[in-house]
């Protein structure tokens, strides 16, 4: 009898020792942007941790690195999206955090600037060419990225026949003008459309 009594006196104890935890609710978003990344990772990624996790990765940090991030947390953690939403939330997150964080920005402020450039003739205006061809994933305005700034360019070709030579090197490309990383060809590109970024460029 003794025995039961202490039993239930610990089990007792137990009970009314024991509390309920309620945290609050997680406030913090990833930075905002415009890509479609963005909402891609505010909606995956926010279910399972907080969004420090990716401010706290190295700054440095190449696009293999959050695309080895963003599948080790698929498989072995188990998150839930599809795979196809891969590639949108690495760039989103590389571009917020990581080695290229803050092109989108530069980008988007090239957009707004290139709003008032004068159209091509004959061809799309400046903003419809830069967003097409993904020029500001490589090129900022005034700093180098992967490729050299406009004002660089600008300053290299000043007093040259500026416009056909640098129109020439959008559509054919190459290597070792601007340091090891080439630069694809953009042969695809109209003549007026290249000759149209290259006055653009020219223009900073």
């Amino acid at each position: 009898m003794k025995i039961l009594f202490a039993a239930l006196a610990l089990s007792a104890a137990g009970s009314a020792c024991a509390l309920e935890i309620h945290l609050p609710p997680e406030t913090a978003t990833y930075k905002p942007s415009e890509l479609p990344g963005y909402q891609l990772v505010q909606r995956n990624c926010m279910t399972c941790h907080a969004s420090q996790y990716a401010s706290s990765q190295p700054p440095a940090s190449p696009r293999a690195y959050w695309e080895a991030t963003v599948k080790k947390m698929k498989k072995p953690f188990g998150a839930q999206f599809d795979d196809a939403d891969m590639p949108a939330m690495v760039d989103s997150l590389l571009k917020a955090y990581g080695a290229e964080r803050g092109t989108a920005v530069r980008a988007a402020a090239v957009a707004r600037l290139a709003a008032a450039a004068v159209p091509a003739t004959g061809g799309k205006d400046v903003k419809t060419l830069l967003a097409a061809h993904g020029c500001m994933a490589c090129h900022a305005l005034d700093q180098k990225v992967v490729g050299p700034g406009f004002t660089e360019v600008a300053a290299r070709y000043k007093g040259k026949d500026s416009v056909a030579a640098v129109a020439a090197n959008i559509r054919s490309g190459g290597a070792g003008k601007w340091g090891p990383v080439p630069m694809p060809p953009f042969s695809q590109l109209s003549e007026a459309d290249a000759a149209s970024l290259a006055k653009y460029v020219l223009s900073r």
